[in-house]
């Protein structure tokens, strides 16, 4: 089965991301990312799909995956066929680099680290751990700033005291660490630091030895996204957190973000916010 990659976007300012999502039904496949995730059911059944763990899940499941590990919700068919049945779920997704900032700066978390190193195979928390922390993982998704960070914080010591867990994927189970993900993975790295310049598309497929349209049919493939609007998609989220934070004006912007005319952004911008850069601006303006 083919693995999709997915990059997380973090919010700006924000060194986690933590939603709670109403939804029909999961639709997202089969799927790894680099970041931490915490997974929370509010309202939903079905089977859950974790490195080679499959185990059903209902309401008040509470895992923990850690970077690279392979995983999927599905819901059971009832979901896909009547729409009175629904789906809620919190979800937090947080960097690896907090293993090393707990283990190399507080030694008095070294708890923390220990249960996200441990996180590779898929944590499973009970359903009494899963209620101690309800109202703190609901809270976290309204929090901001320093509240949320102390939340999430205490959220993590609490699951790493606990002696109600087991792991999911088998010890056998090794995450895929193969040169395709590799690969990838250093391309959208590339891509993250580079999006304000010009990219070649032969720049980037010579790295896989793979003509153009090989690598663009690769990269859709793995990510889900072409890799225009990929980057097109850093660019504009670069452009709003320009909008909101400087004085700049909007060709400024626009070339700063990486675009090399003024239409080509307008219409990038309007294609992914669904506003023009000046209606997102004012609108931002009005609302704080």
């Amino acid at each position: 089965m083919e693995i999709f990659y997915e990059k997380i976007p973090f919010p700006i300012n924000s060194s986690l991301r933590a939603r709670n999502i109403k939804i029909q039904h999961f639709t997202i496949p089969l799927h790894q990312h680099e970041e931490l995730e915490i997974v929370y059911v509010l309202k939903s059944f079905g089977k859950k799909y974790i490195g080679d763990s499959i185990k059903p899940f209902k309401k008040g499941d509470l895992v923990l995956i850690g970077s690279r590990l392979p995983h999927t919700w599905k819901n059971d068919e009832i979901f896909y066929n009547n729409k009175n049945y629904t789906t809620q779920v919190i979800v937090i997704q947080f960097p690896t680099n907090i293993i090393d900032y707990f283990s190399n700066y507080h030694p008095e978390l070294f708890h923390i680290s220990k249960m996200l190193n441990s996180s590779t195979r898929g944590i499973s928390f009970g359903n009494k751990v899963a209620d101690k922390n309800h109202s703190l993982l609901i809270s976290l998704c309204n929090s901001s700033g320093f509240d949320k960070i102390m939340k999430f914080t205490q959220l993590l010591h609490n699951l790493s005291v606990s002696e109600d867990f087991e792991f999911l994927a088998s010890l056998t189970f090794k995450n895929l660490e193969n040169n395709s993900f590799k690969r990838i993975t250093q391309t959208l790295d590339f891509i993250s630091h580079n999006f304000k310049k010009q990219i070649y598309l032969d720049d980037l497929a010579s790295n896989f030895n793979m003509s153009k349209s090989a690598f663009c049919n690769y990269f859709k493939r793995k990510t889900g996204n072409t890799v225009i609007s990929y980057i097109n998609e850093l660019r504009i989220s670069f452009a709003c957190k320009l909008l909101i934070e400087s004085d700049k004006n909007i060709i400024e912007i626009a070339y700063d973000s990486g675009f090399n005319n003024i239409s080509n952004f307008n219409r990038a911008f309007r294609v992914i916010i669904g506003k023009t850069p000046r209606e997102y601006r004012t609108l931002w303006s009005k609302s704080n």
